[in-house]
C-alpha cells in the first residue's frame, strides 16, 4: 500500500516491475520445462545417464531433475523478492535486483559448464534456459535504476 495518495509509480517503476514479473515467469519456464521432459522424453535423464554410464556410476532421475527443479525455484524465488521490492521508494531494490541478477547468472553458468569426468552432464538448452530470467532482470534493473534518478 503506498503511505500517501500523492505518491505514484512513474512508467518506468513499473516497466521495471513488469520486466521483473517476466524474470519470474521465466524462471518458471525451466520447472516447466523440466516437468515437461521428465513426464515425457525425459532426454535430461537421458543424457545424463548416458554421460555417467562409461564410469559404471548410476543416476538417479530425481537427483538430475531436482538439481534443475532448484534452480528454478531458487530464482523465482530471488526474482518475487525483487518484485516485492520494488514497490518500495527505497533503494534497496535495484541492490537486490543487482544481486539476483548475480545470483542467477551463477546458477545457470553452473548448468552450463559443470564437468564430471570431463564431460557436461546438462545439456547447454538447460543452462540458457537458466539464463533467460538473467536477461529480463539485466532490464528491469535498468528501469529501476533511471526510475530512482
Amino acid at each position: 500500500m503506498r503511505q500517501s495518495l500523492s505518491e505514484t509509480q512513474t512508467p518506468r517503476t513499473v516497466g521495471g516491475r513488469r520486466t521483473a514479473w517476466l524474470a519470474v515467469a521465466l524462471s518458471l519456464v525451466l520447472a516447466v520445462v523440466a516437468i515437461v521432459d521428465q513426464s515425457g522424453s525425459r532426454s535430461l535423464f537421458d543424457h545424463t545417464a548416458s554421460v555417467y554410464a562409461p564410469y559404471s556410476k548410476d543416476v538417479e532421475s530425481g537427483t538430475v531433475y531436482g538439481l534443475v527443479y532448484g534452480v528454478a525455484v531458487l530464482n523465482a524465488l530471488l526474482w518475487l523478492l525483487v518484485v516485492a521490492l520494488a514497490r518500495t521508494p527505497r533503494p534497496v531494490a535495484v541492490g537486490v535486483a543487482g544481486v539476483a541478477i548475480l545470483l542467477t547468472v551463477a546458477l545457470a553458468l553452473v548448468l552450463l559448464f559443470v564437468t564430471e569426468y570431463g564431460v557436461h552432464p546438462f545439456p547447454p538448452l538447460w543452462g540458457l534456459l537458466a539464463l533467460l530470467p538473467a536477461v529480463a532482470g539485466a532490464l528491469a534493473l535498468a528501469g529501476f535504476a533511471r526510475s530512482r534518478r
